[in-house]
This record gives structure tokens, sequence and C-alpha cells, in this order.
């Protein structure tokens, strides 16, 4: 009887094992298959969690005025923005009003439409008297950083050094005036070991040297065919261009503008709406002798001199 009742035990014994085997095996897999769909749902995800706030994956795409004859210069900095690409910073220079902003809005735009190789791309609007500032608070911003505003530089550099160190970004400074320190800021520098890169514009080719630029790109005034296409997208009246004498007088005031992409877009939108012969001639003499009175062109003056004046 003892013998028997020992026996069953060991029998219960077996099968409460085998159930807890059982159960432990179908609960394993449960969990196996619930890690596998936050990993799918967190690739699908708009943001990666780090230790220092969220990395948003993707930029915002930034609307663009106009953009003619950027083709080459597109080409260029896209192939150094490769992965095969081991130099790190591209300083893009230039005087103001040739399109460098343009430029550089543009590939922003390329790489969110056709993808990239980035963790993340960072986008920053520079302040010539807040350079190093301005980066820390765009930078903070856009990974998802909070501070205290009497928190010290030395802080905030290092909570953006934490957040970016492991991830692979682009950083993109437009219209920078001062040489940057990107450590004092806390970007790590670009290498060939972290594969991220910083290209920013300019309007001095020597501040792209003191920024240790490895490449540099300048971008050059519109040919004659471009600076007569984006003249015309402005002015936008095809049959007002198609008269032989108006046309005359608009190729007059497109040479005026010696391909400056800023006083083309300015003087073909101030030439929209005039459609008799006598307001281009009048619009073509005031350009040769008083070329500030054209309307928006003192905005285009005042911004060459600034340009000239801060060489």
């Amino acid at each position: 009887v003892r013998f028997r009742r020992r026996e069953q035990r060991t029998r219960m014994r077996r099968r409460c094992l085998s159930c807890f085997g059982c159960a432990d095996y179908k609960l394993c897999k449960k969990v196996s298959a619930i890690l596998k769909s936050i990993g799918e749902l967190r690739e699908r995800s708009e943001a990666i969690k780090t230790d220092g706030g969220s990395i948003q994956v993707t930029c915002r795409e930034i609307p663009i005025k106009s953009v003619v004859g950027n083709t080459t210069m597109m080409e260029q900095v896209l192939e150094f923005l490769s992965e095969e690409e081991e130099r790190g910073i591209i300083g893009v220079y230039g005087p103001g009003g040739v399109g460098k902003t343009t430029l550089m809005q543009s590939i922003n735009n390329e790489l969110i439409t056709k993808g990239h190789q980035y963790d993340v791309l960072i986008w920053v609007q520079m302040s010539r008297e807040f350079g190093e500032c301005t980066i820390q608070q765009a930078v903070g911003a856009r990974l998802g950083l909070s501070w205290d505003e009497k928190e010290t530089g030395e802080n905030r550099a290092l909570k953006i050094y934490r957040a970016l160190r492991q991830k692979r970004f682009l950083l993109l400074l437009d219209d920078v005036w001062e040489e940057i320190d990107l450590e004092k800021t806390g970007v790590p520098r670009p290498d060939r070991e972290n594969k991220c890169k910083v290209m920013f514009t300019t309007r001095s080719i020597a501040l792209c040297n003191n920024m240790g630029a490895e490449y540099k790109l300048r971008v050059e005034f519109l040919e004659k065919k471009h600076a007569w296409e984006l003249f015309c997208s402005k002015v936008w009246r095809k049959d007002l261009l198609e008269s032989s004498s108006i046309r005359r007088l608009a190729e007059i005031i497109v040479s005026k503008c010696g391909g400056l992409p800023l006083a083309l877009i300015t003087l073909g939108g101030a030439m929209a709406h005039r459609e008799t012969e006598e307001e281009w001639i009048h619009a073509s003499e005031v350009l040769t002798r008083f070329p500030a009175e054209m309307k928006g062109m003192n905005y285009v003056f005042a911004l060459l001199k600034f340009s000239y004046d801060n060489l």
C-alpha cells in the first residue's frame, strides 16, 4: 500500500513538473513575442530614448522660396555627407544673398525626403551675438533635454555630450559669424570613428579655416541662364516677358543683379505687376542711377554692406 501511494505521489509530481514546464514555456514564448513587438514599435517610433532625453529621428522639412542653379553644389555636398566620406566638417561660404541658406535648406529637405544614415539631424539658425549659447539651446530642444535657466554652460554641455556621444548626428549650422568651439557646446567633434558630420554656412573663408573645415565649398553667383530663370519665376507673367521690348529691359535688369539670387528674387517680385513698357523703362533707369530706391533693394544693399563691413 505504501509503495502504491509513493508511486502515485511520484506520478503527480511528474505531472505538476510537466504542467509547470509547459506553462513556463508558454510564458517565455509570450514574453518573447511581446519583446519583439516592442522592438518593432521602437523602430517605427519617431523618437529614441536616451539618458539625456529623447532624440527625434527625423528633422522637419523647411519651406524654401526658390531653388535654381544649385544642382551641382547639392551633389557635391550630398557626396560629402555619404557614409564613404571620412572628412567630418564642411564649410559653405560666400557673400550675403548668394544662396548659402537655400543650399543648406535644400540639403536638409533632401535628406528627410530620400532618407539618410544619421540617427538625428539638427538644424541651428545661428545668432551672431550668442553663438555657442544658440547651439546649446537649439541642440537641447532638438534632443528633448531640459535644464534650469541658471544652469551653467558646462553642465548643459555635459548633458548634450551624454545624449550625443552614442549617436551618429548631422549638425547643420546656418550663418556662422564667429569661431565655434564644438567641444565647449557639448557637441562631440566629428571623426572617422563616430562618422558624424558638421556643416555650416558663413561669409568668410577665413572662418572656414578657423573652424577646421576639412572641405570648403564656395557658393558661386548664378550663371546667366539660371539668373534669368529665377527672375522669371518671380515675375511669373510669361505673357509679359514675351513682349520683345519688355524682355529687352528685363534682361538689362537681370544683368545688373550680377547673378545674386536675393537681388533677382527682390526685383522679380517688384516687377511682377508692372505691365507697361514705360514702367519697365523707369525701373531700369532707377536701377542704373539710384538702385537703393527700387522696392526691396534697400534691404539687399544693406545686407551686402553689412557683409562687406564685417569681412
